[in-house]
């Protein structure tokens, strides 16, 4: 099996985790985090049921956003524990000749237009990854779902800029072939990531998570490196 990043992965503002030798590393945690936003995206989407739960939820008086997305998540795993005996290694050992210091722009999709930016490392290359889980058909299914879902809400925002023509729609026909696509690692600022995508789309829901969280839940601010022309975080699990 194999980890394949397809752009660059950024872990966090200062660097990779490395361990007590000096090598760097990704947890486990950023692969579990990956598939959980993907997992809620899919169920939200395929079962009524659940979308109802969560949608009345979301929309109740007392909304504390501290707890929202783990509320969320509970709602969706206690149906569908999907990620349970998901077996991943504790730390993915990077080459640290694949890891290089880069200068990150954070990138406003919606007005086009640098906020802001810094350097870190970022990770690009291919490693040796051993996945299992009695639920990979499930887990591929919902990574193919989340993160085309994903591309396509980027690339609608970038409407007729450069980048949606010379780099989104390239990824979108790309990625329905890889095998169990990721969105990894550190990728936007928006505080909830894609966890709340699916409700972008329902007014109601849109609007009160606007006025009580006072962030938009889409993916506006993402990551990007202007050398490479490309944002943060497309990965792939080849487990064939």
């Amino acid at each position: 099996m194999e980890f394949i990043s397809w752009t660059p992965v950024i872990f966090s503002r200062s660097g990779f985790p490395r361990d007590e030798e000096g090598r760097p590393f990704l947890p486990k945690n950023a692969f579990v985090e990956s598939l959980t936003s993907a997992v809620i995206f899919y169920y939200i989407k395929k079962d009524r049921e659940i979308e109802n739960r969560v949608r009345k939820y979301l929309l109740s008086e007392n909304l504390d956003i501290k707890e929202v997305a783990k509320q969320v998540k509970k709602i969706i795993t206690d149906k569908y524990p999907v990620l349970d005996e998901l077996d991943i290694p504790e730390r993915v050992y990077l080459p640290s000749s694949q890891i290089k210091e880069k200068y990150v722009e954070i990138f406003d999709l919606k007005e086009w237009i640098d906020v802001r930016g810094f350097k870190t490392e970022v990770f690009s290359g291919v490693l040796q990854l051993e996945i299992s889980s009695p639920h990979i058909e499930k887990l591929r299914a919902a990574s193919h779902s989340y993160a085309e879902a994903l591309a396509r809400m980027e690339h609608s925002l970038l409407k007729d800029h450069p980048l949606a023509s010379i780099f989104y729609e390239p990824l979108i026909n790309q990625m329905k072939k890889w095998d169990i696509p990721l969105r990894i690692g550190m990728w936007t600022e928006v505080s909830f990531k894609g966890d709340l995508l699916f409700f972008w789309r329902i007014k109601e829901v849109r609007e009160k998570l606007m006025k009580t969280l006072k962030t938009d839940i889409r993916p506006r601010y993402v990551l990007y490196l202007p050398d490479e022309k490309q944002t943060t975080g497309w990965a792939e699990i080849k487990t064939k």
